[in-house]
């Protein structure tokens, strides 16, 4: 089975308060996004604890794979905008931009953020954290 890690689970992981083997199953194919790449290197400029910091997200980055915001991803990304203006329910543009990077790899997104992320159609959610 192959997952995508939204931010949130990253930062678990991070913090110690969510062991990743401990939930996916031992041959699961791990991703993160470009996207979650760069919200946690912000989170870790802004932290008193930059080296430190910086030197755990490096080692998120050696058990993961980093999926780009690529121009499937991007025509994706711009109909999902599109919907979600026309229904009212407009998304933050990051979440918006890792939702679609999911969907155009159909992969499930591992988030507990599932109050924004619901509004996507067709996006398949798990949530380790709950």
């Amino acid at each position: 089975m192959s997952l995508i890690l939204d931010t949130d689970h990253c930062v678990a992981i991070l913090r110690g308060r969510l062991k990743w083997q401990d939930r996916a199953a031992t041959n699961a194919s791990l991703f993160i996004t470009a996207v979650t790449v760069s919200e946690l290197m912000f989170g870790a400029h802004r932290s008193e604890c930059l080296a430190e910091n910086l030197a755990l997200v490096d080692e998120l980055l050696e058990i993961v794979t980093v999926l780009p915001f690529d121009a499937a991803a991007a025509r994706r990304h711009a109909e999902l905008k599109d919907i979600l203006r026309r229904a009212g329910m407009p998304l933050a543009e990051l979440d918006l931009q890792i939702a679609s990077i999911a969907l155009s790899r159909g992969l499930p997104l591992v988030t507990h953020n599932t109050a924004h992320f619901n509004r996507i159609p067709g996006l398949v959610l798990v949530d380790w954290l709950a």
